[in-house]
């Protein structure tokens, strides 16, 4: 790897040669390695939360394709660059590259682990005793160049008419891109996968988002009916994608979709990231989304339910008949689009089918699973009809015999997403429906938690494995405003634990000779309820 500085470049081939060897070696020590997801039944530890991604010194384009070739022969990922580089990065980028906001919080919040102490889950009792876990190495972000930019735009102009598009069509939706560092951050780790399972549930399936998901219902009937006729895929699935994804269209992100695709084609060297950057351009070319405003997601997903702009051509649908599709302003088109989505890909829906049912799992079978809280467990490998599972001895949730509606032989396979002694589920094929949605199994269970709530099933019924769990956004906000009136400075009471909120849960702690992790759980929210001072600061009148 070359670092850009301001000393003389020398162009000895012979001397380049041996830099880039060294660095190779030195990457390849310094790498880290990835421990990835399990589809075998066997354990995956989640990674810790990590700080705030430091910034590095700028790399040109020719770094990073030289490190991508040097990947393909086998190195490891490149390491971060040396602090003491003295290259810097240009003023321009330096606003952009202050890291994504949701990596400051995550860092402080870092979520409680479990010391085993309790009865499985399988029993349905509640497992308690968690401890801190130490934060994980940051990501490094690239901060990109004018010269990157240049320099891949150049590269991918090469294949514009291969992928629809003319050379000029190109240029005139490229002229003024940018490659950013938020989104090479963001895709180090998912924001989802930064925290505990009990605090991202805990906050995306609450009454809130429960009750905004009935509100949606109620409001397009009929229309929802239609879809769900036309494509069989349940009205509540299609309703609690949308909630989740952009929290019914509230949340459809900032980021400007072609630079998203532009910077992850230029910086994670995939063909599919590639075939999405042409795709944003042919999507801007034919007026199909607007010039002005066509942003989403930090990874390039667009729309109220984020759609990325390849399986837009080839999925979205026409919901409301209008002979066009606009996944911004248009729920009917949006709906049908998601329902078209999981009807057509490899694991397709199956009508009336839960994607997941809370199980108690007898002693032999939860032997089987890790009883770590840190340890995930899918066992997608063993998938047995949900008879079969009732014979082995798996009953509902809530102790009754298990049994489903639609009938018991559909197959399914145990996912307990923090070990044994968390919540036990029985995954079936809707759930890969959706993680073909939307790869993250964190989000594949909000998904499905939430469309059985709207369905009229209960929530979790097993303890998480922690004694602080998570708030939901009701309770996020109660805690803010419990500390506001203390006289913090946390901002206004949005449900959302941005920086400012977890720096007064450490100074709250600190007073309480508390372990100052700025962590916004249930520990600390009730123990501001249980003390609270003689007189609270109130907010001024609006």
């Amino acid at each position: 790897m070359r670092l850009r500085s301001s000393r003389p470049r020398i162009d000895s081939p012979g001397l380049s040669r041996l830099v880039l060897a060294a660095a190779i070696i030195a990457v390849a020590g310094a790498a880290q390695a990835q421990s990835p997801a399990s589809a075998t039944g066997t354990r995956v530890q989640s990674a810790p939360a990590p700080a705030q991604p430091p910034l590095t010194p700028k790399r040109s384009f020719d770094d990073v394709v030289a490190e991508q070739e040097a990947t393909k022969a086998g190195a490891a990922t490149p390491a971060p660059a040396p602090a003491s580089a003295p290259a810097a990065a240009p003023a321009a980028a330096a606003p952009a590259a202050t890291a994504p906001a949701a990596a400051a919080p995550a860092a402080a919040a870092t979520p409680a682990t479990a010391t085993p102490a309790a009865a499985p889950a399988a029993t349905g009792t509640p497992a308690t005793a968690a401890t801190a876990a130490p934060a994980a190495a940051a990501p490094t972000v690239i901060i990109p160049t004018e010269l990157d930019t240049k320099a891949c735009i150049a590269k991918l102009r090469k294949g514009a008419t291969a992928n629809g598009l003319t050379v000029a069509d190109w240029d005139k939706y490229t002229a003024s891109a940018k490659l950013l560092p938020t989104t090479v951050a963001s895709a180090k780790g998912q924001p989802e996968g930064r925290e505990s399972w009990w605090d991202y549930i805990a906050k995306t399936v609450d009454d809130e988002r429960v009750n905004d998901g009935l509100a949606v219902m109620k409001k397009v009937g009929p229309q929802l009916a239609t879809i769900s006729q036309q494509y069989q895929v349940d009205p509540a699935t299609l309703v609690a994608i949308f909630g989740i994804e952009t929290n019914y269209g509230r949340q459809i992100g900032k980021t400007d979709v072609l630079n998203a695709w532009l910077t992850r084609a230029c910086t994670e060297n995939k063909t599919l990231w590639e075939k999405n950057a042409y795709a944003s351009v042919r999507l801007l070319r034919d007026g199909t989304v607007p010039a002005d405003s066509f942003v989403g997601s930090w990874s390039g997903a667009f729309g109220m339910t984020q759609f990325i702009p390849t399986s837009f051509y080839e999925l979205a649908a026409d919901g409301d008949g209008d002979g066009r599709i606009d996944l911004y302003n248009s729920l009917p088109d949006a709906l049908a689009s998601t329902a078209n989505h999981l009807r057509k890909r490899r694991a397709k829906w199956t009508h009336g089918l839960p994607a997941v049912v809370e199980v108690r799992v007898p002693a032999e079978l939860a032997a089987a699973i890790p009883p770590e809280p840190d340890a995930e467990y899918v066992g997608s490998q063993d998938r047995r009809t949900i008879a079969q599972w009732a014979q082995a001895g798996l009953k509902q949730g809530d102790g009754s015999v298990l049994k489903l509606p639609s009938g018991n032989d559909e197959q399914a396979y145990l996912f307990a997403p923090t070990g044994a002694k968390g919540p036990v589920f029985l995954a079936t094929v809707n759930f890969d429906a959706i993680l073909h949605y939307n790869q993250s199994r964190r989000y594949g269970l909000a998904v499905s938690l939430l469309l059985n709530r709207l369905q009229g099933r209960p929530g979790i019924i097993a303890a998480w494995p922690t004694d602080d769990p998570g708030l939901s956004r009701a309770e996020i906000k109660q805690l803010q405003e419990e500390l506001y009136g203390r006289g913090y400075d946390v901002g206004e009471a949005d449900g959302i634990p941005g920086a400012k909120t977890r720096d007064a849960v450490r100074a709250e702690q600190e007073r309480r000779n508390l372990p100052q992790d700025g962590r916004v759980g249930k520990r600390i929210l009730d123990a501001l309820k249980a003390d609270k001072p003689d007189a609270l600061r109130a907010r001024p009148a609006k």
